[in-house]
């Protein structure tokens, strides 16, 4: 799965926005953190009818305002997912955001999982442009 999105912003502040130690709170997870040792650590409950869905993933590399990717969904003895984020200035105040999900799915029976996923990157990056171009949490 491949998501784009134009922010009108420069890349410095949307980098800030997607990596930080807070992750993506306030915006869209709810206690999410990301560790200078290479842990990653997701938290939902507003998103997710009150109902507190957690994982855990590794981060795999990190190009300051360029790249960002990490293994994550936890599944069997490994991860089920693996996500690059790749940010790219194209003037002083816009930045494209290109989010590349490969999530592995056994069978037909698993498709369910690449459209939670499919849904979850639309919504982020939507909350995320609101955020980061009108200042607004609306979740």
């Amino acid at each position: 799965m491949e998501f784009s999105e134009r922010f009108n912003a420069p890349v410095s502040e949307v980098w800030k926005v997607f990596y930080n130690p807070n992750g993506w709170d306030p915006w869209f997870t709810d206690g999410m953190k990301i560790s200078e040792d290479g842990e990653i650590y997701f938290r939902w409950f507003r998103l997710t009818d009150g109902q507190v869905v957690t994982d855990n993933g590794k981060i795999v590399s990190v190009i300051k305002e360029r790249l960002f990717s990490f293994w994550w969904y936890e599944y069997e003895d490994g991860y089920r997912s693996f996500v690059e984020m790749h940010f790219q200035p194209t003037g002083d105040n816009e930045t494209i955001v290109t989010v590349k999900d490969r999530t592995l799915v056994k069978d037909e029976e698993e498709l369910h999982v690449r459209y939670g996923c499919a849904y979850g990157w639309g919504q982020m990056m939507l909350l995320a442009k609101i955020y980061i171009e009108k200042g607004l949490i609306v979740i």
